[in-house]
């Protein structure tokens, strides 16, 4: 425990308090405006936003697709449409009513509640899909006209160079000169 205290007393807590005190005082500045009944629903975006934006550094450091995937599903578990306690009019995730119905017991109730996550994983992994045919396509007639752009390039500077005659024909075309003149005389 004395690492703990060490730890504790080395930590700069009058500015960690101050920069927190900066951070509440900033946030009732932007939300001051906002009416009591859309406050959660916009701290709920708002920090499902910050933490689909921060997963985005974590994905880039997983192979290729495991990123893209992991992204997908923390979109889908975050924003998939619910009912909040089985009240219709009320939109909340579906993860929390899977929350819900899991610490209730309710197994049904909690298959039910998983389906909108699952069609929004769904949906994600196609449209993902998609996009990368689309990226792939994109990718490959980029490379294809940059060979041939490079390919131009390098005959024209081979017009340029006077360098467009064949050496092979110039000695094909003295050889059936000096035929003709020799079938001449």
């Amino acid at each position: 425990m004395d690492w703990l205290k060490s730890l504790l007393q080395s930590l700069p807590l009058d500015t960690i308090s101050d920069m927190l005190g900066n951070i509440v005082v900033w946030w009732s500045h932007l939300v001051a405006d906002v009416p009591p009944a859309d406050l959660p629903m916009y701290a709920y975006v708002g920090g499902s936003v910050i933490v689909l934006l921060l997963w985005l550094l974590v994905a880039r450091m997983l192979p290729k697709p495991l990123g893209g995937i992991s992204w997908v599903i923390l979109f889908a578990v975050l924003f998939a449409p619910g009912s909040a306690l089985n009240e219709p009019g009320v939109i909340a995730p579906a993860s929390i009513s899977v929350v819900y119905a899991v610490m209730m017991k309710d197994i049904a109730g909690a298959i039910t509640n998983a389906l909108p996550i699952l069609v929004v994983m769904a949906a994600g992994l196609f449209l993902g899909f998609i996009w990368q045919l689309l990226r792939g396509a994109i990718e490959r007639g980029m490379a294809k006209s940059r060979l041939r752009a490079e390919q131009n390039a390098a005959a024209n500077m081979q017009l340029a160079g006077a360098d467009y005659i064949n050496p092979s024909a110039d000695i094909d075309a003295a050889t059936e000169v000096n035929l003709v003149k020799e079938k001449k005389k």
